[in-house]
């Protein structure tokens, strides 16, 4: 028999006994574990895990910069204050149109107010028309009480109205206004103050007494607004205040 090698049999260890004890704390815990379920939520419900983003991933910068768009402001619908020095062939038209309507409001002289003339659309045709107001007279000693508005009010509130976009404004008064009265006047749409100063001229006649008639030089529209007039002669200056807008 060739001679080999032989490896003889020895002990690893000797049982302790603790090796059974081990595994049965080892279950325990197991099984307590189980019955805790710490990943469910306290409603019973399993919650998922967030996923962990990217180590390269990073939080996108907020813009500190506003987002702003510039927005076109329309035009309005027919010009403002100050008026253009030239007229249009259109207005000029509607003007002469208009000059058939005044015998109407000639008939309101005599009285405080404020009245004006226009050609259409009032109803269901374009055709001149006329419209008047009795205004309040009050005593003024310089510039103008009311064409400033406070917050909260309104552009009309407590004031007479006559119907918008007239060619012509007349500015009724007692007979005993004498004729070389001087007329002045102010506007407001209630964030904007303009002097009608160089925008509007008077064409009443020399003998109208207890009337003016005032048109703008462009012969233009008055736009809607707040006006105050200041009526001044050798006596006293007396304001009138009314509102331009389209009547219901």
């Amino acid at each position: 028999m060739e001679p080999g090698y032989e490896i003889e049999p020895e002990p690893i260890g000797h049982a302790t006994g603790r090796r059974p004890v081990v595994a049965i704390a080892v279950g325990l815990v197991i099984v307590a574990v189980v019955l805790a379920k710490p990943w469910t939520a306290p409603d019973g419900r399993t919650e998922a895990a967030a996923p962990r983003p990217p180590s390269s991933a990073t939080a996108p910068t907020p813009d500190p910069s506003p987002d702003v768009r510039t927005v076109a402001i329309a035009p309005p619908a027919e010009p403002t204050w100050p008026a253009a020095e030239v007229p249009t062939g259109l207005a000029a038209e509607t003007a002469k149109q208009v000059e058939g309507a005044l015998g109407a409001l000639l008939e309101r002289a005599g009285a405080w107010g404020i009245g004006n003339a226009g050609v259409g659309p009032r109803m269901l045709r374009d055709e001149p028309w006329t419209d008047w107001t009795p205004v309040a007279a009050e005593v003024v000693d310089g510039g103008p009480l009311h064409v400033m508005t406070w917050p909260g009010t309104g552009l009309c509130t407590g004031l007479p109205v006559i119907n918008d976009r007239p060619t012509l404004v007349a500015v009724t008064t007692p007979r005993d206004v004498v004729s070389d009265r001087v007329i002045r006047g102010w506007w407001t749409d209630g964030g904007n103050v303009e002097s009608l100063e160089g925008s509007v001229v008077l064409v009443s006649p020399p003998d109208d007494r207890g009337i003016s008639y005032l048109e703008r030089i462009d012969r233009a529209p008055w736009p809607p607004g707040r006006y105050e007039f200041h009526v001044v002669d050798d006596r006293r200056s007396v304001s009138l205040t009314v509102c331009l807008t389209r009547r219901i």
